[in-house]
């Protein structure tokens, strides 16, 4: 049965179904924009039309690997009211088309790590109370609970993946989370804000290791309707540790502007032991040997 992953042209869509097709499976990408020149021999149902449901034929208990949203952190939104109705809602209608299409199989949503906040509890593990600190992270927050209603209320089956910092991936761009925004700055001599001294902590996974968990999901039956897991190492770097490790394994110096702190997340390390469990999964890329490989060093 087909495995439908929306948002394919994304970054981190992408990834998944070129991890999909290259493991076997068949893999259908669902998005707005053409595949990147990089992806030859993927298959992508191309529509303006992702949310509406109507590219989805005859649905039976597919699998669809949900990535596609609000694509950036950094985007701005006026009051809740816009939120909702910019994002919020049409991802919760997605759902409900599906539904009245008849279609009743497994949903793997990428949610955020962002959804915790602040919290003093490290590593922090699924159960751990939900403070969103950005318009993004409460978006997040939201879709969750409405999929989770709808998972229930209906009954298909709905896994959450609260997502750390994914890097390595083969087309982010420059601004696609701070390993690459670090590795530009690298490269280009731009200097790099450091805000707070850079000591709060960060999970950083490869993206291969996430791309090994989103397969694990596809394939492994984990018990009730809805299943939340953390999607990290577990292993907490703080981002002065990172902007010294970088320039280690690439070579060359950064222009760090120290700044102060406003606004961001404190530390976030999550605690992946559910994810081991359930599904018989470990990250196996360390961090080090990651920037290594992203960089060809």
């Amino acid at each position: 049965m087909t495995i439908y992953v929306t948002g394919s042209s994304g970054v981190l869509g992408f990834e998944i179904l070129s991890h999909l097709h290259g493991a076997g499976f068949d893999a259908m990408g669902v998005a707005r924009r053409p595949l990147p020149r990089s992806g030859r021999g993927l298959r992508q149902i191309s529509t303006p039309e992702v949310l509406t449901a109507g590219w989805m034929p005859r649905p039976r208990g597919e699998t669809i690997v949900h990535c596609a949203g609000l694509p950036s952190p950094r985007v701005h939104f006026n009051d809740f009211a816009e939120l909702s109705r910019r994002e919020i809602e049409p991802q919760l209608r997605f759902a409900e088309k599906l539904l009245a299409k008849g279609w009743r199989g497994h949903m793997v949503y990428l949610s955020s790590a962002g959804v915790y906040g602040d919290t003093d509890q490290l590593p922090i593990p699924e159960d751990a109370p939900l403070a969103a600190k950005s318009w993004y992270a409460l978006q997040k927050m939201a879709v969750e609970q409405g999929l989770s209603f709808l998972a229930q209320r209906y009954g298909f089956r709905l896994t959450i993946l609260r997502v750390a910092n994914v890097y390595g991936a083969e087309t982010a761009g420059p601004s696609f989370g701070v390993v690459t925004i670090l590795l530009d700055a690298l490269r280009s001599g731009k200097p790099f804000r450091l805000f707070g001294g850079g000591t709060s902590l960060r999970d950083y996974i490869h993206v291969s290791d996430f791309c090994a968990l989103v397969e694990r999901c596809c394939t492994v039956q984990v018990p009730g309707p809805v299943t939340v897991l953390n999607v990290g190492t577990g292993v907490g770097t703080s981002l002065a540790d990172l902007a010294e490790l970088l320039p280690r394994v690439a070579g060359g110096s950064l222009d760090l502007q120290h700044e102060p702190q406003a606004g961001e997340v404190g530390s976030s390390v999550l605690d992946i032991t559910r994810a081991r469990a359930l599904l018989q999964w470990a990250p196996r890329v360390a961090l080090e040997d990651g920037l290594r490989h992203m960089v060809g060093a």
